[in-house]
């Protein structure tokens, strides 16, 4: 038996992901049963995906998830029950593997604190965004330190603990810079479900539409996309520029950067599914301005854009390059802004219908090595060369 928590996220935060997730781990280990515990609207959510029904073996069992507004010290305290809880139920069945498919500080010092008690107990954690945290400096208030990721994440390595990081870039990154982790880091593309290939024709109506995938937000670099449109929209082109943020804006500082350049379907709330698909499918490229800088962080947007097969345009960082050089011409890599918005213009200039065609070809083709079976063949593999 696997168990698997997410103590972190809530509703629809995460709910796709989850379940691709969890069909990798179920097709990596067939022959284990999974036991699931979320929050309830999260569980039902992630238990509805039809590879999970068709494949069975998933029990479910409703979690209390602390709400993100609770203090650190309120998390914590939730945490280390959870936790506790879990690895007496992992002894109890003789589990072969704790699994988390998200965490926070909280939830990570739980977790250390309780290793060193539970000497059966082997543990998976998946670490998304918060693995960028990582290289913030401590605080010089050592109790502002005493939840931290990084606090837990640098200290006292076990054997019996693995990271799963998404992204050979962001592995490659953590094991230079602290080279300790390195036995301990697993690397994984992030688990995925693609959308089905449908005829598509760019370019329509001599206008060029150019896309930001999934919520508004200062690190993602919404606000250069809006300043993008704006300076765009303004420049007299061959094509007509269409921009569109397919997300809510979650930064409020962002809303003063609107303005008629940019059409936003849903400002306020996450679209529904199969409303964000339906205005992602109509875009010609995904513009993706997360910055350089940031080379631990990842882009669950970017498999949006696979998925919809969309042409990438985006600042080079480590992360965005590896998968250039693992898919081919997906797009355009940029330098920096004044690049990337050349290229936008350019595009507005003289739209390359047939290297269109190729790129979408290469995001076909490429995605199928970021299949979950692919995935499970990977993580079953370097699962066991980590057995202690």
């Amino acid at each position: 038996m696997i168990l698997v928590c997410e103590p972190v996220c809530r509703g629809f935060e995460h709910a796709a992901v989850n379940a691709a997730m969890l069909a990798v781990v179920k097709e990596a280990f067939p022959d284990e049963e999974l036991h699931f515990t979320a929050e309830q609207e999260h569980l039902h959510l992630v238990a509805q995906d039809p590879f999970l029904r068709a494949k069975g073996g998933l029990t479910l069992e409703t979690l209390l998830v602390p709400q993100h507004r609770a203090t650190s010290s309120e998390r914590f305290d939730n945490d280390f029950r959870t936790v506790q809880s879990l690895f007496a139920s992992a002894e109890q069945r003789n589990a072969s593997l704790v699994f988390f498919t998200c965490i926070g500080g909280e939830t990570l010092h739980a977790i250390k604190l309780l290793l060193d008690q539970s000497p059966g107990i082997r543990c998976v954690v998946v670490l998304h965004g918060i693995v960028a945290s990582v290289l913030k400096r401590p605080s010089l208030l050592p109790w502002k330190n005493r939840h931290r990721f990084r606090t837990w994440f640098l200290r006292d390595p076990s054997e019996r603990l693995s990271y799963i990081v998404l992204g050979e870039s962001i592995e490659r990154e953590l094991a230079a810079r602290f080279p300790a982790l390195q036995p301990h880091l697993v690397s994984l593309d992030l688990p995925y479900r693609f959308a089905a290939p449908e005829e598509y024709v760019p370019f329509r109506d001599r206008t060029v539409s150019f896309g930001s995938l999934g919520v508004l937000r200062k690190v993602k670099g919404s606000g250069l996309f809006l300043r993008l449109a704006g300076e765009v929209t303004a420049t007299r082109t061959a094509y007509r520029p269409h921009f569109v943020c397919v997300g809510p804006i979650v930064d409020k500082k962002l809303r003063k950067l609107l303005s008629g350049a940019v059409s936003v379907p849903s400002p306020d709330a996450p679209l529904p599914l199969d409303k964000y698909a339906a205005h992602a499918r109509q875009l010609d490229y995904a513009i993706m301005l997360h910055g350089a800088g940031t080379t631990l962080n990842g882009s669950g947007v970017l498999f949006d854009a696979f998925s919809y097969l969309k042409p990438v345009i985006a600042l080079k960082s480590p992360f965005f390059s590896a998968y250039f050089d693992k898919m081919g011409n997906i797009g355009y890599l940029c330098d920096n802004y004044a690049d990337l918005k050349r290229r936008v213009l350019d595009l507005l200039d003289h739209p390359p219908f047939d290297e269109y065609l190729l790129q979408r070809q290469a995001l076909l083709t490429g995605r199928e090595q970021l299949r979950i079976p692919v995935l499970a063949a990977t993580l079953r593999r370097k699962m066991e060369m980590r057995v202690p």
